[in-house]
């Protein structure tokens, strides 16, 4: 279709190849295109993040129960955790669905660390080979002295020993984490999995502003669903935890539909509307009922607005997209930079806002400043932080601005420059 955009914030064109549902500006949505009309996964159905599943929750690629036990907690019997695994200490062990250093592997996709290798060194070429530890931040069961060294920030290390595992979380793999395939991949708790860095490792990624169901978290701010919870502890007692979702339906900032997840986005009762693809070329809940216009949608009257979400929206010029639209302005609080006018949404400088408070702006962060995804920043984000330490990809990143048939978006072909007049490097169609 390749028709010119409407996403306020990131970007700008709508894909003829990824089924979503049309909008033609005026807030009628239609229904009938992508997702699945907010149907859900039973238990012990086949799933790849929570939202899928009608519990709510997702371990190990299958639908459990919501009332079920993480990892390091009590147990009775192996159906009360849920992994399906109770331990002979009576406590519930992690199902992952990779190997962890030490075991042997045939290919890099068998370990948890992206990194089979063989017993001199070097790729595994034949017989005789084990996972070895990941470049960059190290994987699950990859070894560890702290913390930092680990991609989910938790060094297990049972009894205060010197030395230990990066811990075994379960559920989905976590932003980082090594994926396997680019693109769009089921195994990641965000749905993506790219190189972001350049290292030739693909790991799971953040999708900027608000982290979605089961990403690791610290605080109820930076959770789409404004609800960080304990899922389990680390077998050195620390907890383990994520993003919930306790609604019967997906808060705004949540993936949806796509990869066959669920389309039921809050509020309740307006089946797939709010369910659209963002300028990443993912799909997000952007909140509205029938009838309203949805954040980033071209618009007449602020009275038009979709605002069961988001109060303050206003029908107003905005710097990214063409005519008026339905945006935030800078300053407001926000869940991810398609809703925001200037395109931006970052964590807050104010030093008054709980921590991971989220605020619209319409320009890039400078190094040092806090941040997302790259997007945010006028260089890149590591850690959470901008800075001009970049990988060794000098193209634009997924969701960053391109121009068509200039320096190719890094993660090529599975990322590509689309958009006529607000041209973004996003994800192409499964």
């Amino acid at each position: 279709m390749g028709t010119t955009a409407r996403r306020a914030g990131v970007v700008v064109v709508l894909f003829a190849t990824i089924a979503c549902g049309s909008n033609s500006g005026n807030g009628d949505h239609d229904a009938a295109g992508g997702g699945d009309g907010g149907a859900c996964v039973a238990l012990d159905g086949a799933c790849g993040a929570g939202g899928e599943c009608c519990s709510g929750r997702c371990d190990g690629n299958r639908c459990v129960s919501a009332t079920c036990v993480g990892q390091g907690l009590e147990c009775t019997s192996p159906a009360s955790c849920c992994s399906g695994m109770c331990g002979a200490d009576s406590k519930c062990v992690a199902n992952i669905d990779c190997k962890v250093f030490g075991s042997a592997c045939t290919l890099g996709t068998d370990c948890c660390s992206g990194n089979c290798a063989a017993t001199g060194g070097g790729a595994c070429t034949g017989a005789g080979c084990t996972c070895a530890p990941s470049k960059g931040c190290k994987a699950t069961g990859d070894p560890c002295s702290n913390d930092g060294q680990c991609c989910n920030n938790l060094c297990d290390r049972p009894g205060g020993a010197a030395d230990g595992h990066c811990a075994e979380v379960g559920a989905c793999r976590t932003a980082g984490e090594p994926c396997g395939s680019a693109g769009f991949n089921g195994s990641c708790c965000s749905t993506v999995c790219l190189d972001g860095d350049g290292e030739g490792l693909n790991r799971c990624q953040h999708l900027g502003g608000c982290r979605v169901q089961d990403d690791l978290c610290s605080n109820d701010a930076e959770c789409c669903s404004a609800a960080c919870r304990q899922d389990g502890q680390t077998l050195d007692g620390r907890p383990i935890k994520r993003c919930a979702n306790a609604e019967s339906c997906l808060p705004v900032g949540e993936v949806c539909g796509g990869q066959g997840g669920s389309s039921n986005c809050c509020p309740n009762g307006g089946g797939q509307t709010g369910c659209e693809p963002t300028g990443a070329g993912f799909r997000r809940c952007f909140g509205g009922t029938p009838g309203c216009t949805l954040p980033g949608d071209t618009c007449e009257t602020t009275e038009q607005c979709c605002r069961e979400s988001f109060p303050n929206i206003m029908c107003q010029d905005s710097p990214v997209a063409s005519g008026k639209t339905c945006c935030l302005a800078d300053g407001e609080i926000c869940a991810f930079s398609d809703v925001c006018c200037g395109g931006i949404c970052a964590p807050s400088s104010n030093p008054s806002d709980p921590p991971g408070t989220l605020r619209c702006g319409a320009t890039c962060r400078p190094a040092d400043s806090a941040c997302t995804v790259d997007a945010d920043c006028c260089d890149c984000c590591v850690n959470g932080a901008c800075t001009a330490s970049c990988g060794s990809c000098t193209g634009p990143q997924l969701g960053e601005r391109c121009t068509p048939g200039g320096t190719a978006c890094c993660n090529a072909p599975a990322v590509q420059c689309v958009g006529a007049e607000f041209p973004r490097c996003a994800l192409a169609s499964p």
